[in-house]
């Protein structure tokens, strides 16, 4: 019988262990991105960063914000 690959991606369990305490890029459906620490994620994949560097999603404007919560709806 040969071997399938797994096309799925890691548990959130295992993603959100290896995310923490590292700079994550998150990019929402209006087009924004926020770049900063990972201190908190749910499995509705609700965030919390820390030192996050906001940009418009034009890219003309940058923003820098102690701390963020990200709706993981708003996630694209």
């Amino acid at each position: 019988m040969p071997l399938r690959c797994s096309l799925l991606p890691p548990p959130l369990s295992l993603t959100h262990a290896r995310a923490h305490t590292r700079t994550q890029l998150v990019e929402l459906k209006s087009g924004e991105t926020f770049n900063g620490m990972l201190i908190a994620a749910d499995n509705f994949m609700n965030l919390t960063l820390r030192e996050v560097y906001q940009t418009s999603a034009s890219g003309d404007e940058f923003w820098k914000l102690p701390e963020c919560y990200i709706k993981g709806a708003t996630v694209s």
